[in-house]
């Protein structure tokens, strides 16, 4: 008998289909595809088996650790026991079992930990290989299996327990740390990658607080209708500007004028990173939720694996197939004959390369999509169709006028849309100047002068960061996007254009004068560095773990020595932030700060800072997750809080139960505030 591991059921069901006639058969409350008398395909549900202490403490450093069922140790994976139930059962009929996990180190992972913990080992071991959830491309993997990749189960094992070690010890110790001062029950966590990842944000932060806007002038000439700008652009003596103003005639002669035409390559087919900065860009998405839609794509079938670094597109994935599969669908007709009655099939690739996977692209399959995934399936299928598309041509025209003071304009227009034509997201202006002959005498219509300041340098969004910790080489495609996420949960950052909240600022500046090692991003590129040497058979996972594990216990030996300071510091800010986070607008009777105050079992309420001598309260509904607004409501004037409850997407609610606006709020909304309302007003 044959087991396939999957790792996902959704997978297990479309391998199961594209190698045979797939039957599904219920076991409890999970299941596994039968395809003939011999071959079984189970899905696992992403890891099954985690890392845990094999004797629980709350003491750090700890090192002691073994990997156990996800649901042992985790209450809200408890059904994953189930699945994990099934692969044993099957386990033990199989006389070969063959890994269908995603082909990276994390599905490695996941194949191996089932291989030698669920099924005990000891059976013939394959890989199966794909980058694509086709019927077509499944069969071909499994008739064509490979040896397994150790390497990929090694690397990634290796960093699972260099992250648990750090996260672990590192969060205990920061937990400890503020604990020793009072602050109980206060969550804070710090990581291998975390740390860097918020000194890089710091690093910003303190350049843009301590920039000084330097005031600069500018001179413009108008002729013709456009905006010369003189030739030196910024003057920073405003003497000099007016100088320069007063010395411009009414008149001026075309001194020259450049016409020169460029050619714009497509830009390459995306990357997960290049993904991720251009869903960024178009419709606002964060690094994290554009990889959730993009997997979901995946498992439809409808594109590539996403978790991929390559920008290249090799021929044998039948790129000419897969346009002629576009040109069934609808929406995407046009572009796909024009590509194939010009029979243009050789793309444009980037520099970038992944051994284990092509760039993403659409597999032609059809299948419904709304939504966000419609947006991001459109944006990929365009970028594809793209690469293949010509050079677009741009006229670039310069223009410089003499009026005893030079003047010069550019202007620029598409000559030939090449790939613009297929790939409607392009962000290309369109500036197409007046005829200008040399040697013509203008008339300068207007001499303005304008007043600028420099700029701090720009903040990091998401996408951004996402981007800088690719070129900084930390962490991984995979995990990037959650270690910023993290970063929000601990309210060490905040917005969209990303600011470090002064409590972030607060530990960065703990950690940078007690372990400056936690921020030090060198020694976490050399561990990522190490990892890549055990896919190489470089270094062994072993001596990877020890060396991780040697610099952390240095680390954490000079953090036990000054650990209430730490927690003194630590603790302070975390109080002026909880304050501040806690505030959501002024009391219209006294004035002081209305507060939202938690009193336990879910129940809370607003109330004024100034009680006693000032009573004024607001219910809350029971259980909710409630945020400062930050704005007043625009039919009475109290403030407004932002409302999150259950599952359900938050809304915005005025405080005072009586105001009109309460007939916005939906009944079940209204029904769970007015039946917390008499309990939190006494």
């Amino acid at each position: 008998m044959i087991l396939i591991i999957a790792e996902k059921p959704k997978v297990a069901g479309r391998i199961a289909s594209a190698i045979g006639n797939a039957k599904f058969v219920k076991v409890g409350k999970a299941g596994y595809y039968a395809v003939g008398e011999n071959i079984a395909v189970a899905p696992a549900v992403g890891h099954i088996y985690t890392l845990a202490e094999k004797k629980r403490s709350f003491d750090y450093p700890v090192f002691d650790v073994e990997w156990v069922p996800v649901y042992k140790v985790d209450k809200s994976a408890h059904y994953t026991k189930s699945y994990l139930d099934v692969l044993q059962m099957l386990g033990k009929k199989a006389d070969e079992v063959v890994v269908a996990c995603d082909y990276d180190i994390e599905g490695t992972l996941i194949g191996y930990n089932i291989y030698r913990f669920a099924l005990g080992g000891g059976k013939k071991l394959k890989r199966m290989k794909f980058s694509t959830l086709t019927p077509y491309e499944l069969k071909e993997a499994f008739e064509s299996l490979q040896e397994m990749d150790y390497e990929n189960a090694y690397a990634g094992e290796a960093r699972h327990v260099l992250d648990w070690y750090y996260g672990i010890n590192l969060s205990r110790a920061l937990m400890r740390a503020i604990g020793s001062a009072g602050g109980n029950r206060i969550t804070m966590s710090i990581g291998r990658v975390q740390g860097p990842t918020l000194g890089i944000l710091v690093k910003r932060e303190k350049e843009i607080r301590s920039f000084k806007p330097v005031p600069y002038w500018e001179i413009y000439a108008r002729i013709k209708g456009v905006r010369f700008i003189h030739e030196k652009e910024r003057f920073f003596d405003e003497k000099e500007a007016d100088l320069v103003r007063e010395k411009t005639k009414k008149k001026g002669v075309v001194e020259e004028v450049k016409k020169e035409e460029k050619k714009i390559p497509p830009s390459p087919p995306f990357d997960l990173t290049s993904l991720q900065l251009e869903a960024s860009r178009v419709f606002g998405f964060s690094p994290s939720q554009t990889l959730e839609i993009a997997q979901s794509l995946y498992e439809a079938s409808l594109i590539s694996y996403p978790r991929t670094s390559s920008q290249k597109l090799p021929a044998r994935l039948g790129l000419e197939k897969i346009i002629e599969r576009m040109r069934e669908h609808e929406e995407y007709r046009k572009d796909a004959e024009k590509l194939i009655e010009n029979k243009w099939f050789r793309p444009r690739e980037g520099a970038k390369d992944d051994p284990a996977h092509p760039a993403i692209h659409p597999t032609g399959i059809r299948g419904r999509v709304e939504g966000n995934e419609k947006k991001l399936y459109d944006l990929i299928v365009r970028r594809f169709f793209a690469c293949f598309a010509p050079h677009a041509v741009r006229e670039v025209v310069s223009v410089k006028v003499d009026a005893n003071e030079r003047y010069k304009a550019t202007g620029t227009k598409t000559k030939e849309n090449g790939w613009i034509e297929f790939y409607p997201y392009a962000n290309f202006k369109e500036e197409e100047l007046p005829e200008f002959k040399t040697g013509e005498l203008v008339d300068i219509e207007k001499i303005e002068k304008t007043r600028k300041e420099t700029k701090p340098p720009a903040r990091f969004t998401p996408a951004t960061l996402v981007k800088e910790l690719e070129k900084l080489h930390l962490g991984t495609k995979a995990t990037r996007s959650v270690i910023v996420d993290t970063l929000y949960d601990r309210q060490y950052i905040k917005g969209k254009n990303i600011e470090v909240t002064e409590f972030g600022m607060v530990v960065e500046s703990v950690l940078e004068k007690h372990s400056p090692q936690i921020l030090d991003a060198e020694l976490t590129r050399k561990i990522e560095e190490d990892m890549e040497k055990i896919q190489e058979r470089k270094i062994s996972k072993d001596e990877v773990i020890e060396k991780g594990k040697k610099v952390l216990i240095e680390i954490l030996e000079r953090f036990k020595l000054e650990e209430k300071e730490i927690g003194k510091e630590l603790l302070e800010s975390w109080k002026i932030m909880d304050n501040k986070k806690n505030v959501v607008g002024k009391c219209r009777k006294c004035g002081s700060d209305l507060r939202i105050i938690k009193m336990g079992r879910g129940k809370q309420f607003v109330g004024c800072s100034n009680y006693p001598n000032c009573k004024i309260a607001y219910p809350l509904p029971s259980n909710a997750y409630v945020l400062p607004a930050n704005k007043k409501c625009e039919m009475c004037g109290a403030p407004v809080v932002k409302v999150k409850m259950g599952k359900k997407r938050m809304f915005e609610m005025c405080l005072d139960f009586e105001c009109p606006s309460k007939k916005n709020i939906k009944k079940d909304s209204e029904k769970s505030v007015k039946t917390s309302r008499g309990k939190n007003k006494t």
